[in-house]
């Protein structure tokens, strides 16, 4: 029997597939091509034939850890009424993304390095397309009353990315400092922060 040779569509399928439980297993510190071609069983060259680096893997998985993001903020505000409710959950939703997909969280702040510059078109237009989801929900509200219109909603959006981050990093790192010596447990630093940026928005 005449074995049939894989598709360009089907083979570069196995290597993103194999790239993601590297990932999924090893995080992004110790992501390498070699850890894929293993986990791929497919020819070193075969791999380098469609990425010609690690960032160019790892942008392809960027892009689905952007769409489970964006999937996961459409969830969050779907059942809230106000803007401001659309914010807080957007805040706590950005957390409980990290609970989930740590890594891909992880992998969305290591594409922000100024230094990542492969061309990732695709990622790029959805990343602008969760900015748009939450300046749409910030324009409403300042439109409605809700939102103080004093700051853009560009800014506002950018603010609470970089909160999100850096409470992520925060909590995960301090953890057992904020619950053993501060008696402070991770959902009260969440919801904390997600009132936080609330209040200070808010009319």
């Amino acid at each position: 029997m005449v074995r049939k040779r894989a598709t360009p569509e089907f083979r570069k399928s196995q290597i993103i597939a194999a790239a993601d439980l590297v990932l999924l297993e090893m995080g992004i510190e110790h992501f390498t091509i070699d850890r894929v071609i293993d986990r791929a069983k497919i020819a070193k060259g075969t791999v380098y034939n469609y990425y010609k680096n690690k960032d160019e893997m790892l942008a392809d998985l960027g892009y689905k850890a952007l769409s489970m993001l964006l999937s996961h903020f459409h969830t969050a505000v779907g059942g809230q009424k106000s803007s401001v409710e659309k914010v807080k959950a957007i805040c706590k939703s950005s957390y409980d993304y990290y609970r989930v997909y740590p890594q891909y969280f992880e992998l969305i702040s290591y594409m922000e390095r100024p230094d990542f510059e492969i061309n990732m078109s695709n990622y790029l237009k959805l990343s602008q397309e969760i900015t748009n989801m939450v300046n749409h929900v910030v324009a409403e509200g300042q439109e409605k009353g809700e939102i103080k219109k004093d700051l853009s909603s560009d800014m506002i959006t950018y603010i609470i990315w970089a909160c999100s981050v850096g409470v992520v990093q925060f909590v995960e790192s301090k953890e057992k400092l904020l619950k053993n010596h501060h008696e402070i447990s991770t959902q009260q630093m969440i919801k904390g922060f997600s009132e936080m940026i609330t209040k200070g928005i808010s009319l």
